[in-house]
């Protein structure tokens, strides 16, 4: 990024738009003045897609579209995240597309861990499929220490390669 604080290539302002995402996909809502001026900071960066200059130039009164076209604009990015309509596989595919983009470099460990267990592991209960993350994370607030991890980062990278391995792509493509 650059000093202003803008991103200064389109690799910054597409991480940008993919970390606004991280968070967007769970309940699909945000501000839309956020997904709007992040289009625009896109555009400016040189990201080119179809549905950016549609999101960048909406109006007041036209913000109910905002969410759907950020949506086009991952898709067109090549991350969009498409949950299957059952609850539940919704929930774990959600958990994996998190892992894999802790596993990709996109998504800080921490940030994902904190993700896949406050909205997927929360409710979904103790489950096979999640494991890896959940014991990752418990090693993490181990009070007596024992099985505290030296390298957080690494330690939950290797529980979301874990959790890649344990949950199937849905049946749905994402």
């Amino acid at each position: 990024m650059t000093t202003s604080g803008a991103p200064g290539t389109a690799a910054e302002a597409v991480q940008e738009v993919r970390e606004i995402a991280h968070r967007w996909v769970y309940n699909r809502r945000a501000d839309p003045d956020l997904l709007i001026r992040v289009a625009l900071r896109a555009l400016i960066a040189g990201v080119d897609t179809p549905s950016l200059p549609l999101l960048a130039g909406l109006f007041r009164g036209e913000e109910d579209q905002a969410s759907e076209l950020f949506g086009q604009v991952m898709d067109e990015l090549g991350f969009g995240f498409h949950p299957p309509e059952d609850y539940w596989e919704g929930q774990l595919a959600l958990a994996r597309w998190w892992a894999a983009e802790i596993a990709g470099g996109w998504l800080d460990p921490l940030d994902g861990a904190e993700l896949i267990i406050e909205d997927v592991a929360e409710a979904y209960g103790a489950s096979e499929e999640l494991a890896p993350m959940v014991d990752a994370v418990r090693a993490l607030t181990d009070p007596a220490g024992q099985a505290y991890p030296y390298d957080i980062p690494a330690h939950l990278t290797r529980a979301a390669h874990e959790l890649l391995a344990r949950i199937p792509p849905p049946t749905t493509p994402l």
